[in-house]
């Protein structure tokens, strides 16, 4: 499944983000998985559409992780790097 990461900015704002798997986890986790051959086989599977549908039907702004690491919110302009962000949240244990 891709990773459709939640993330509610300080202002309300809510958005859907997707990040490839390869981003997140390539210098953290095992270097013996294909991290792109990961995220190529999800994004040919529709995985990646599907956090988009997630993100309208819930009211939320889609972020695509694969064209900007970066969000910049279009209410108050408070910027987030989405990388650093959600790696630390995902890889705190």
């Amino acid at each position: 499944m891709a990773l459709g990461l939640s993330y509610r900015c300080a202002c309300g704002e809510r958005f859907k983000v997707y990040l490839p798997k390869g981003v997140v986890y390539t210098e953290t986790v095992s270097r013996a998985v294909d991290w792109r051959a990961v995220d190529a086989r999800e994004e040919a599977d529709g995985e990646v559409d599907e956090v988009q549908r997630v993100a309208e039907s819930t009211g939320c702004t889609f972020v695509d992780g694969r064209k900007t690491p970066h969000l910049a919110c279009p209410s108050c302009t408070s910027e987030l790097d989405l990388v650093d962000h959600f790696r630390t949240r995902l890889l705190a244990v």
